[in-house]
This record gives C-alpha cells, sequence and structure tokens, in this order.
C-alpha cells in the first residue's frame, strides 16, 4: 500500500527560540586583555623613542653641521644658482604673458612685450619710489580711528555697532529706528545666552575638581622639571605642556590617559589605568610613531644624511659641488637664449615701430578696376 505524504507547505513558519529569563552579569578576566594592550602600548612607546633620538640628533648635530658646511664650501655657488633661477623666472613670466596676449588678441609679440616690459619697469620704478622706510619713526601706517569715538553710547551698544561693522559689514547708521532696535535686542538676546552658556560649563567644571586635582597631584610628581628626571627629554616636556593644558581645561580624560601614559613609561604596567585607557594610549602612539616615521624618512632621503653618514665625505662633497656647477651651466644656457630671443623681439618692435611711422604719410596705391576680388 502507498503511504501518504505528508504535504510540505511552501513557506515555514520560522522558529522562535525562547529567550532565557536569567539576566545576570557575566564578568570577565580582564588581565588578560589588559596585558595584551600593554604590550601593544609599550612596543609603540619603545618605538616613538627611538624615532625621537633618531630625529633629535639629525636636527641638533647632523643639520647644523652640514648647513655650516654648506654655507662654507657651496655658499657662493648657489648664491649664484639662485640669482639666475630668479632672473629666468622673471624673464619666462615676460615672455608667456606676451604669448598669451599675442594669441588671444592677434598683436605682435614683439609690441606686446616691450609695452610688458615697460610696464614692469615703470612698476618696479614706482614701487622703489613709494615703498616707506621702515627704519623711520612714524613709518608705520597709523590705525583706523573709531568712527564712534566721539560720540556717547553705552558699552554694550558700542560691542554691538562694532560687531555690525565688523561682522557683518554693515553701517549700523544706515538702519532705521525700528532695524536698529531690533538688531540690538538680539545682539543682547545671543550675548546674555552665551553668557548663561559660559557659566553653565564653568558650574560643570566645578562638579568634577576631586578626581582631577588627585590625577594633577600624582603627574606633577612624575613630570615636574625640579624632580631633576629627564629634565632635557623632549617627551617629558611636551608631556609637561600637555599636562598644564588639560588642568587649565579640566579635561579629566586626557588626564587619565597621561597617568596610563606615564605608568606605562615609568614602570611598564599600568595598574590604576582601564583597559579602555590603555587601548586609548596605544592608539596615541601608533598615530605618534606614523607622524614620527614621516618626519624620519624625509631626514634620511635628505643631503645632510647622506652626507653625515657617508664613509668618504670629501668625494661626496665634490660630487655635490659638481652637481650645482652642472645646474648652474644649464640655468646660464637656459637664461642666454631667453636674452636671444627677448633681443629678437626688441629688433622685431623696433623694426615694426620705424616701418609704421613711416607708412603713416603714404597714401594707398590705386587698384585696377579690373581686379577681382580674388584676384592675388
Amino acid at each position: 500500500m502507498n503511504k501518504r505524504r505528508k504535504k510540505i507547505s511552501p513557506s515555514t513558519e520560522p522558529r522562535f527560540v525562547k529567550l532565557s529569563s536569567d539576566r545576570r552579569i557575566i564578568l570577565l578576566d580582564q588581565e588578560p586583555l589588559r596585558e595584551e594592550a600593554g604590550r601593544v602600548a609599550r612596543k609603540k612607546i619603545a618605538e616613538m623613542e627611538k624615532l625621537a633620538s633618531s630625529l633629535e640628533e639629525f636636527e641638533k648635530t647632523i643639520l647644523p653641521a652640514y648647513t655650516r658646511w654648506e654655507a662654507e664650501t657651496l655658499g657662493p655657488l648657489l648664491a649664484e644658482e639662485h640669482q639666475l633661477n630668479a632672473k629666468i623666472d622673471h624673464l619666462e613670466r615676460l615672455l608667456s604673458t606676451a604669448g598669451l596676449e599675442a594669441l588671444f588678441t592677434g598683436r605682435d609679440p614683439s609690441e606686446i612685450y616691450a609695452d610688458i616690459a615697460r610696464e614692469q619697469q615703470e612698476w618696479e620704478e614706482r614701487q622703489g619710489s613709494v615703498e616707506p622706510d621702515r627704519s623711520q619713526p612714524g613709518s608705520e601706517p597709523e590705525p583706523e580711528e573709531d568712527p564712534d569715538a566721539q560720540r556717547e553710547f553705552t558699552d554694550e551698544e558700542r560691542e554691538f555697532r562694532s560687531y555690525v561693522r565688523y561682522a557683518i559689514g554693515e553701517d549700523p547708521d544706515y538702519f532705521n529706528k525700528r532695524q536698529y532696535k531690533k538688531l540690538f535686542n538680539e545682539y543682547r538676546e545671543w550675548k546674555h545666552k552665551r553668557e548663561g552658556q559660559a557659566a553653565s560649563v564653568s558650574r560643570k567644571k566645578e562638579d568634577i575638581p576631586a578626581r582631577v586635582k588627585e590625577l594633577y597631584r600624582v603627574l606633577v610628581r612624575r613630570l615636574h622639571p625640579d624632580t631633576g628626571k629627564s629634565r632635557n627629554d623632549p617627551n617629558t616636556q611636551r608631556l609637561w605642556h600637555d599636562l598644564q593644558n588639560a588642568y587649565a581645561a579640566m579635561d579629566v580624560e586626557r588626564l587619565e590617559v597621561l597617568l596610563a601614559l606615564t605608568d606605562l613609561h615609568e614602570s611598564g604596567s599600568a595598574i590604576r589605568s582601564t583597559l579602555y585607557h590603555l587601548r586609548k594610549v596605544a592608539k596615541e602612539m601608533e598615530r605618534t610613531v606614523r607622524d614620527l616615521k614621516n618626519r624620519f624618512h624625509e631626514a634620511r632621503t635628505s643631503p645632510a644624511w647622506r652626507f653625515w653618514h657617508a664613509d668618504n665625505r670629501q668625494k661626496v662633497g665634490a660630487k655635490m659641488r659638481a652637481a650645482v656647477e652642472v645646474r648652474i651651466r644649464e640655468a646660464k644656457n637656459h637664461l642666454a637664449a631667453l636674452e636671444r630671443e627677448i633681443d629678437l623681439w626688441k629688433k622685431d618692435a623696433g623694426v615694426s615701430g620705424r616701418k609704421g611711422a613711416k607708412s603713416k604719410g603714404r597714401k594707398p596705391k590705386d587698384e585696377s578696376s579690373d581686379q577681382g576680388v580674388f584676384d592675388f
């Protein structure tokens, strides 16, 4: 006998899971997590200190020594190269301006260049004559006078008029009495509202002075310059300034991070810090290390680093001098080509000017009556 099969409905109803009525809190052991966060933060701190030490050596020892050597050895050549490049930039600017104007106006580029050169010379002479002598007393520009200085206003209304004049860019005297009164009342309401917000913020800050004072006392004992520990350490100096800014702003969150950071820096453990602050320190150190790596890469690719760490500095110095001399020769050749082009333009401008003067009084030749329009 054939058994009847049960029909399977195409859409089965979803099975609902019955939730447990037990709502107990499960405590996790944070010690492994804290150890992992502390290990990552300590690794980043060590990497940051190493990079900071290398950058400090570069900025305080390598770069000043290379700058002195470069000024003594390559100073005159570099000054000559700078002057040549400045002259080349000026001539190229004049030529490009003349070429663009000739392209869009159809005028002769030589005439345009002559006009531009004359205008440039007149402008330089005018600037030289108008430029005030900074060494003379009283040569500095006089400050602008307050238009409301001689008029009687209250302090609040004077502030309102200054705000309208300098922030909005309108003259308050242009408003009629109704508009003036309306804007003045709106300004007073806005100002009182801001003062109320500032007072509420100050009251909120007064609610948390105990924790701020506790953290500040602990961190001052660790970072104060009079303690003698790492007085010349730039990292400690940075943390000290950061501490003062956080205390002035009553930033408890930043003080907690500084506590965890100093714990890891001194003892390698952060017993009094939470897991959240340990992870925050690790992220902050990661950003700092990334920035220091970028700066260190720029330092290693600089001529000062290559010169300082070279086996034969005399040979490297000779190569650098030869490279500067090559650049100077190329700049001189480029400048000579530009000057030749400018001389040709000047000659063309003079020839076209003489031709125009001679052809001023000439009468045009009579054209034959039998010449067609398209006969050449």
